[in-house]
């Protein structure tokens, strides 16, 4: 530790979390590893979140600095980071969790290459009783390509040098909200391509108050305008994706299909799906791809 300064910032955003914050604090406290500080950024909450996360004060180096206002959560996040003092931020929101171990072990992946300034730890989404829903893949290929079909990061257990984040932030506008995390990591890779630590991350609870969970599938395609007109239309981050500029687009087409399917939208989901394959036929062997068909096939099942 660096004149007493922490390695790690982990930056909890919070709003009316009181039901989560709790479970999220009790995995940074059981952590084998103490050159960290938590910096608890609590949205102008109306429940007693702010009172969970400060008991844990005596326990943990925590700070908890509340907004004057309900502000998008990159607000928050970029707060939090802005008055870290860790060299590294490291971003978990209130109703997720860090596996045991997982500071540790980013520790030892800066330790065998100290100029790393980018990495991220794989997640693994999980339902409120524990169950796996879901666990995000990195297939081989470069960072850029892995990006251009998705974001495996989240938020939650990336690890970004407090410098680099802060040449580039969360965009704070609402029209990127539920993709800002994956707008502000291409913006962060056109500079430093990230790496993947070994060893499991975060886990990313799923409950019915999260953000992604009442997205419709017509706020997404409409966001997912406003993202790529603005990374196509910066420079650096146009040459970063040019190579996978197709796969880019349809990407997006893609997950609208699927989402438009789990509401019920037939039509547009069959739409959308045949543009992405149109601009990415390789999408037609994904797990999404497997994912929409069996939504298609519970349909077929349901009529008379």
């Amino acid at each position: 530790m660096s004149l007493g300064l922490p390695l790690f910032s982990v930056v909890i955003p919070t709003y009316n979390r009181a039901g989560h914050i709790g479970r999220c604090l009790e995995s940074v406290l059981v952590q084998d590893f103490d050159e960290l500080e938590v910096v608890v950024v609590d949205n102008a909450s109306t429940d007693e979140t702010v009172l969970v996360a400060a008991s844990y004060s005596d326990r943990l180096s925590v700070r908890v600095l509340v907004n004057d206002a309900n502000y998008e959560r990159s607000f928050s996040r970029n707060r939090g980071a802005a008055e870290a003092f860790g060299r590294f931020v490291v971003f978990l929101d209130s109703d997720d969790v860090l596996q045991p171990g997982a500071l540790k072990r980013a520790s030892n992946f800066i330790a065998e290459d100290p100029t790393r300034r980018f990495f991220f730890q794989l997640l693994r989404v999980v339902d409120e009783d524990g169950e796996t829903v879901y666990q995000p893949r990195v297939g081989s290929g470069s960072m850029a390509r892995v990006l251009a079909e998705g974001n495996p990061l989240s938020c939650s257990g990336v690890y970004v040098e407090r410098e680099l984040f802060l040449r580039h932030r969360f965009e704070e506008s609402s029209e990127l909200i539920a993709s800002e995390d994956w707008h502000c990591w291409i913006r962060v890779a056109a500079e430093e391509s990230p790496e993947v630590c070994p060893g499991p991350g975060a886990l990313l609870v799923e409950h019915a108050g999260r953000t992604m969970a009442v997205d419709s599938w017509r706020d997404a395609e409409r966001r997912f305008h406003i993202l790529t007109e603005d990374l196509l239309g910066r420079s650096d981050v146009a040459r970063y994706l040019e190579p996978h500029r197709s796969l880019f687009l349809a990407t997006q087409q893609h997950y609208v299909a699927v989402k438009a399917a789990r509401q019920g939208d037939r039509v547009a989901s069959a739409i959308r799906f045949v543009r992405s394959i149109r601009r990415s036929p390789r999408l037609v062997f994904t797990r999404r791809t497997l994912h929409l068909v069996r939504l298609w096939l519970g349909w077929f099942r349901r009529v008379p």
